[in-house]
């Protein structure tokens, strides 16, 4: 299926690795010219090249965070120097970041009775104004071509919270996110620009993995154990791959989903059970 977006100009941030990753590997495979980011300017250059050599599409990589207001207007301004106007731009910062050797540092950064109040502002910076600053930068251009597609790899709590504690932060932050993409849609529909919201569940990434390492540490379970008791509780009975949420997202950013807009789209193998 030709998808209807060769040429157009994509920056991805968390580009390097992951459901950030294949979705810049699967809009290059359309023809899109793609700028990823990340923090990392040895990864972000490694993951370019060979996205570029696998696809034979331009993919031009640059290091930046993306919750700082000045790296966001470099990397639009570089997308723009070296490809032209952002087309599409999907937003891809994770939330706390996890490490199996470092106490507290799970999901939440903590329990819930201990948790630093910088930790709420750390988690809003990283999922909801990283969101919000890639948007102000490319939505001037998308109004004013009557073409753009925003799309958010957000997390399926925001339709559906977490029940286990050390999750209070992802439940907090990632359903205003799904708000602002809400609100994008409904102001920007009249210019032919669409905002959807792809809702990562039960996808197995190097993140994911280094969650199952921590939880394993938190709880003295073994870690095999705990991956297939929350696999069988996946109706599909597997746990989904980067490139299948890729997959969606390409879609959603394509000339054929141009009727699809303000929606959070959970791509879980069937885990959650809201209507």
């Amino acid at each position: 299926m030709d998808l209807g977006i060769r040429g157009r100009v994509a920056v991805v941030s968390g580009g390097s690795r992951g459901i950030g990753a294949a979705t810049a590997r699967a809009l290059a495979a359309e023809g899109c010219r793609v700028v990823i980011t990340s923090r990392s300017a040895e990864e972000i250059e490694k993951t370019a090249a060979t996205i570029s050599a696998e696809t034979g599409s331009e993919v031009l990589g640059t290091s930046g965070d993306m919750t700082v207001e000045d790296d966001v207007v470099r990397v639009v301004r570089t997308a723009v120097e070296h490809f032209g106007p952002v087309d599409i731009a999907v937003s891809n910062v994770i939330g706390h970041v996890i490490d199996a050797e470092k106490e507290g540092s799970g999901p939440g950064a903590g329990r819930f009775a201990t948790m630093p109040a910088a930790a709420f502002r750390e988690e809003y910076d990283r999922l909801l104004r990283s969101a919000w600053l890639l948007g102000r930068e490319v939505v001037p251009d998308m109004r004013r071509r009557r073409w753009g597609r925003l799309v958010n790899i957000g997390s399926g709590v925001a339709r559906e919270p977490a029940t286990n504690l050390p999750h209070v932060l992802p439940n907090t932050v990632r359903a205003p996110v799904a708000g602002l993409l809400r609100a994008y849609a409904h102001r920007l529909a009249p210019y032919g620009v669409t905002a959807n919201n792809a809702l990562t569940g039960s996808i197995l990434t190097e993140r994911n993995e280094a969650y199952w390492t921590w939880l394993a540490k938190d709880t003295g379970r073994p870690r095999d154990e705990l991956l297939a008791e929350v696999t069988a509780g996946i109706p599909l009975r597997r746990m989904g791959q980067p490139r299948e949420q890729a997959g969606v997202i390409a879609f959603l950013c394509s000339e054929r989903a141009r009727h699809i807009t303000g929606q959070s789209i959970p791509i879980d193998g069937g885990i959650h059970r809201h209507l």
